[in-house]
């Protein structure tokens, strides 16, 4: 990472049917980062225990994830009213119609929750903007560390940190292509799956080390150097991902699908998402060693494809 601080980029570029994005988009979004990570912060810090509810697949939610999401609903229809929201906290009947939706904000206000209750401090926001399926900005603020990560895929990839998150470096990370593999995974994810992708990984004849990470920090590794492979073995949700998407194509990376295909967004009958690799440059040869591993995992419950239906958060 370069120590010199840049002006924010100018918003991507839209296809001319859309017409242009704000000049401000960037800053304004930022600013809005900025801000739902100190509301998140204050609700964290808080003394009193927090109250946990349940959702209809029993994830846990807080009035943390919920202010965290009227923040950014309220914040994104100030800087692009003519753009949906589909957040994994919207109302069911608030997104009916998003497949319809050639362009929309993709939102988890709080990833992690279960990381934000249990005090680990690895919780972030995510946001995506997705045009014609594909995420073409993407920012992932980690209020924890009091920093943003901010990708424009075509554009290139930034850590943002300061007021408003306003000081902007760009990040040109370094990987290793011939060393130890580095997998990225939660703590919480099943230690048999996560065997059998070492496994697989390991047929590379490359040792193969690995590196924990919460929520969508994972992306945040992967980016900056710190991951090469981050296989998702266990059900999410498209919110969970997109931010994420748009991080690692910013910096020619992918993630793939069980159909060895990128990844798609708002344009399926659900938003659940069974399984995913993501790769930075340096895990992009590896791709091939885990074409097909999925079919040796459980597939989530076809139920849980219903709209309206919510995150499993890790």
């Amino acid at each position: 990472m370069t120590e010199a601080y840049f002006p924010p980029p100018s918003p991507p570029i839209l296809p001319k049917a859309y017409g242009s994005l704000p000049e401000g988009l960037i800053p304004g979004l930022l600013r809005l980062l900025a801000d739902t990570s100190d509301t998140l912060t204050r609700h964290y810090e808080q003394s009193q225990p927090l109250t946990v509810d349940r959702k209809a697949d029993q994830s846990p939610v807080t009035d943390a994830d919920q202010n965290a999401h009227e923040q950014l609903a309220t914040g994104l229809a100030s800087l692009t009213p003519h753009i949906p929201l589909v957040s994994e906290e919207s109302a069911p009947e608030d997104i009916s119609n998003r497949r319809a939706w050639r362009m929309c904000w993709m939102v988890d206000p709080l990833d992690g929750t279960r990381e934000f209750i249990d005090r680990t401090g690895e919780f972030t926001v995510n946001v995506a903007l997705v045009v014609d399926h594909v995420p073409v900005l993407g920012a992932i603020a980690v209020p924890m560390m009091g920093l943003c990560y901010l990708g424009i895929p075509g554009q290139g990839l930034w850590q943002c940190q300061g007021d408003g998150f306003g000081q902007l470096s760009i990040l040109t990370p370094e990987w290793d292509s011939q060393g130890v593999i580095r997998l990225l995974a939660s703590q919480r994810h099943s230690a048999k799956r996560v065997a059998t992708l070492v496994a697989r990984l390991a047929n590379s004849g490359r040792p193969v080390e690995r590196v924990n990470a919460g929520s969508a920090l994972k992306f945040c590794a992967l980016v900056d150097g710190r991951g090469d492979i981050y296989p998702r073995s266990s059900p999410c949700y498209e919110w969970d991902v997109a931010a994420g998407d748009a991080l690692v194509r910013a910096i020619g990376g992918v993630i793939l699908t069980e159909e060895d295909v990128p990844m798609a967004y708002n344009m399926r009958p659900g938003l659940l998402v069974d399984y995913f690799v993501a790769a930075a440059p340096s895990g992009m040869a590896l791709l091939p060693l885990l074409s097909g591993v999925h079919n040796l995992f459980t597939p989530a419950r076809a139920g849980d494809e219903a709209i309206g239906e919510k995150s499993v958060n890790g």
